[in-house]
């Protein structure tokens, strides 16, 4: 992608570096939607440096070499915060109710630092995955998170020569900075989010949970319009709102996942899609806060067929925006 951007520039382009994360691609970020560490539920996180450069540079540290900052947020968008350092080739999985003893269910950041500084760094070289288990229902399901890369394209972003590599510190920050999702410091978030497909719900026989985070932290209410659409291209639309982090069935958004009233004779049960698109962020009191743009989302979405078989993913998406700041 950085290869590409240079042939852009030259082409009058270079605002394509505004771009959204390029799933299942390695990244400086990596963001997963969901933990949960609810009694009988437990969530393994894993996260792999695939840079594997054992030359040793000026400082000691190897080309390789790299700190993690893993930010947990909860439901109640409390923060926890965790550091692991990975060597080059390195793989690393934490039990999330061990790592993060404070949070029971919510979201998790995990940034690429220099491990001498303990800076913000252009490192696309994580990659992970989460296993989701719960033992009452004998479940697992797994999803792969969302990548972001480090763009470093501020003007006070600094290249520093390790005398093995040359590496960029992203505006020169330390960890306690916020984390720009601006097409700037990291890529964008997506801007319309999407599930691909869901059974018709019937509880206990098809379930549909939804997952949804945001950065708006937990004075800000996120106001989201749904757009549900049956196999006969029939569409509905609706409104959910929610602070923070929320997990939801679909019909505790709109009924009519439980009654799409589509053809019934193309598949022996009725399925449909839906489209998600974050409309305004509003304080607590219902004001509208124009000035800080559409909630910034991410999920994942997960069908469970009469408690025997469950399965999930990360959510589709498309577009680019870039209000979300982490930590600021």
């Amino acid at each position: 992608m950085k290869k590409c951007l240079s042939a852009l520039a030259v082409l009058g382009l270079a605002s394509f570096a505004s771009a959204q994360p390029a799933h299942l691609q390695p990244g400086s970020v990596l963001v997963f939607p969901l933990f949960d560490s609810q009694p009988a539920s437990a969530t393994v996180i894993s996260v792999t440096n695939t840079n594997t450069s054992n030359l040793v540079c000026d400082n000691f540290f190897r080309a390789g070499d790299v700190r993690l900052h893993y930010v947990y947020v909860s439901e109640e968008c409390q923060e926890f915060d965790v550091f692991e350092d990975l060597t080059p080739g390195d793989t690393l999985s934490v039990l999330a109710s061990e790592h993060n003893p404070e949070g029971e269910r919510g979201y998790l950041f995990v940034v690429a630092l220099d491990p001498e500084q303990v800076s913000h760094i252009d490192f696309d070289f994580l990659i992970g995955s989460a296993y989701v288990a719960n033992s009452n229902l004998d479940i697992m399901w797994s999803y792969t998170p969302y990548p972001f890369e480090g763009l470093g394209l501020d003007a006070s972003a600094v290249d520093v020569d390790l005398g093995c590599a040359t590496r960029r510190f992203i505006r020169g920050t330390s960890y306690t900075g916020p984390i720009n999702f601006d097409g700037i410091d990291y890529e964008e978030f997506p801007d319309i989010l999407y599930i691909d497909s869901f059974f018709q719900e019937n509880d206990g026989v098809f379930d549909n949970q939804l997952t949804l985070m945001s950065c708006g932290g937990s004075n800000r209410v996120n106001v989201v319009d749904f757009l549900f659409y049956n196999n006969d291209e029939d569409a509905f639309s609706r409104t959910f709102n929610f602070i923070c982090w929320t997990s939801v069935e679909l019909s505790e958004i709109s009924a009519i996942t439980a009654g799409l009233g589509g053809d019934p004779d193309e598949f022996v049960k009725e399925t449909g899609w839906a489209r998600i698109n974050g409309r305004e962020i509003r304080d607590l009191a219902g004001n509208v806060q124009g000035a800080e743009g559409e909630p910034s989302l991410l999920g994942t979405f997960v069908q469970i067929v009469r408690s025997d078989f469950t399965a999930g993913h990360a959510l589709h998406y498309s577009g680019t925006q870039n209000t979300c700041v982490l930590g600021d």
